[in-house]
């Protein structure tokens, strides 16, 4: 059998062919290993970012920002306001220790109390429901017509983003106020202590670390809180806290002096709970322990009359008071710029426990028609409270039961609408 040589020109196409065909398998080789690495990064990175679902089983990622900027707290303002919010710097206090590690929580988004704040210290309630109303305000209020009333159900019945974006408008709104609407301070946390050896200041884990960042705009100061909300809503950081560190330094140390008129006392008592001048200063930006409208002068022929000062502007947020250890000629009189707001939503303190009542209807506010029967929704983070209360108002019909048997939310009600009829519309009264 004879072989047949190859022409030069056949030999070098078949060269040419093999050697292509090598070049298209390693770079396919290449894209594979090439991808097979970055599936595996992308992997490890998902597995290692902190990030928290917000709550839980949430589709919503808040995702934790690299903290930068901001101003290392110093020695003194850090001694000052454990001072002013706690009584005591150089002792880890009870009411200290009650508010570490406690952040802002949701109830699960699409059941009937999504809109709701989940309380997991009474210590932090009372500060909770404040800023419960004013996310109610959001949630109620913001993209609804003046004159319009929205799905009820279906805005409180809210979803993960509307939580987020409620609770970011209510936390700018409360520190905006507090810096008088021209400057705001917020407070967080980084890694590095700031405070070192000094015998008058004891170490929290918190406040050594913290740093302010400082705002002339409510823009910017609504954009940072929201790109750093995980360091406010994360289980184990101190949301509770920070917003709270964020309040007295808006209001600064010399306004909140200026506000309590010299008399010395914390915002936060020995027992954990807040002092009710807190609760003035987060609803109307001044703290006062004082319900009555303006100023009223107190005195006698022997001594000087001393001005005591109330509210001074109608609150946006309103407040209503009642204690039963209270006789009714001593009983904590609240004046009109409380009991009626610009918003019908109310903060309540209730045998000093906190609470929300609120109305969807503008009108009840602005229209006394409207007043004649009408409903009142509450919240107050009860663990009892698994659907939403709904108490109807009827002021035409007197209320049959008297002091004694009344329960104590209707007694808080009557302060604001005498003698009204309070039905509980088939919920067990557990306040």
């Amino acid at each position: 059998m004879s072989y047949q040589q190859p022409e030069p020109e056949e030999e070098e196409e078949a060269v040419t062919a093999a050697r292509s065909q090598k070049r298209r398998s390693f770079q396919k080789l290449v894209k594979k290993v090439v991808h097979t690495q970055t599936t595996a990064r992308v992997a490890d990175h998902r597995r290692h970012s902190k990030h928290v679902l917000y709550p839980s089983r949430s589709r919503t990622c808040i995702r934790q920002a690299p903290i930068v900027g901001g101003e290392p707290i110093s020695s003194d303002t850090a001694t000052e306001l454990r001072m002013r919010v706690f009584g005591a710097a150089d002792l880890r206090s009870f009411s200290l220790e009650e508010w570490l590690l406690l952040p802002f929580s949701f109830n699960d988004a699409g059941s009937p109390q999504a809109y709701g704040l989940r309380v997991h210290s009474a210590s932090t309630k009372g500060m909770a429901m404040c800023v419960q109303a004013y996310l109610l305000k959001h949630l109620l209020f913001s993209h609804i017509k003046p004159s319009g009333v929205g799905d009820v159900a279906k805005l409180l019945k809210t979803t993960r983003r509307a939580q987020v974006d409620g609770l970011v408008s209510a936390l700018a709104d409360i520190l905006w106020l507090m810096g008088e609407k021209k400057h705001a301070v917020l407070c967080l946390v980084q890694e590095d202590t700031y405070v070192n050896e000094d015998p008058e200041y004891m170490d929290d884990g918190c406040t050594e670390k913290l740093v302010t960042f400082e705002f002339e705009r409510y823009e910017e100061l609504k954009f940072t809180l929201k790109k750093y909300i995980y360091e406010l809503v994360t289980e184990g950081h101190h949301g509770m806290l920070l917003f709270l560190y964020s309040v007295v330094l808006s209001r600064s140390f010399p306004r909140l002096s200026a506000d309590l008129e010299g008399e010395e006392c914390s915002l936060v008592m020995a027992s954990g709970t807040i002092h009710p001048c807190l609760v003035t200063l987060l609803l109307t930006g001044r703290a006062t322990k004082y319900l009555h409208n303006g100023i009223v002068y107190e005195g006698s022929e022997d001594k000087m009359a001393i001005p005591k000062t109330g509210i001074l502007v109608r609150s946006e947020i309103g407040l209503l008071v009642w204690n039963r250890q209270e006789s009714d000629e001593n009983r904590t009189k609240v004046g009109s710029r409380l009991k009626t707001p610009t918003l019908p939503i109310w903060v309540t303190r209730c045998n000093d426990s906190y609470g929300v009542l609120f109305n969807p209807n503008r009108d009840l506010i602005r229209d006394y028609h409207a007043e004649n029967r009408f409903d009142l929704y509450y919240y107050s983070s009860n663990p009892r409270q698994t659907t939403s209360t709904v108490l109807t108002i009827d002021t035409r019909s007197p209320a049959l039961k008297d002091d004694h048997q009344r329960p104590p939310l209707e007694s808080i009600v009557h302060t604001k609408w005498m003698d009204a009829d309070v039905s509980w519309n088939g919920t067990m009264p557990y306040v």
